[in-house]
């Protein structure tokens, strides 16, 4: 009985710890809620919405890992928070991958505004972000990945 009584409160513990360390991430996130609109491009950009589309779910799913937001929803969601945030990101500079397996680069305009008063938080050009991987489904994963991370950055 004893033994059992042991694990119990080690079990017990354990948990303990780790809902405190949860919610200890989610109130050190910089901003509550962020909607992140769909990625779009300068004039003369032509890629494809393939391209678009995947950096655009990837950048989703990498904010939402990176602490930086504590919910992050698509464009268009509804949202109760009146402190949310929006986040919009435009390519401004886009070269696909060379001859020689050379690496393609893209670059982007990021801003971050309050949904209420669509007051400007903060903006900025990022550095050039990779977009190797060959297919576009390959490139929108890294831009999205790559996005995030110069974000995240720019961000603290």
């Amino acid at each position: 009985m004893k033994r059992y009584t042991s694990w119990l409160i080690l079990v017990t513990l354990l948990f303990a710890v780790s809902v405190l360390a949860a919610s200890k991430g989610n109130d050190q996130a910089k901003y509550k809620v962020v909607e992140v609109k769909h990625l779009t491009k300068a004039e003369g950009i032509d890629v494809p919405a393939e391209y678009l589309n995947g950096a655009y779910d990837r950048l989703r799913q990498d904010l939402a890992k990176m602490g930086i937001f504590a919910t992050v929803v698509e464009d268009g969601s509804t949202i109760a928070d009146s402190n949310a945030v929006v986040l919009e990101c435009k390519i401004i500079k886009f070269h696909d991958s060379g001859a020689f397996g050379s690496p393609g680069h893209a670059q982007f305009e990021v801003t971050l505004s309050s949904r209420g008063d669509h007051r400007q938080i903060q903006q900025f050009i990022t550095r050039e972000v990779a977009i190797n991987g060959g297919n576009w489904g390959n490139k929108a994963r890294a831009t999205g990945a790559n996005l995030a991370g110069e974000i995240k950055r720019n961000l603290k």
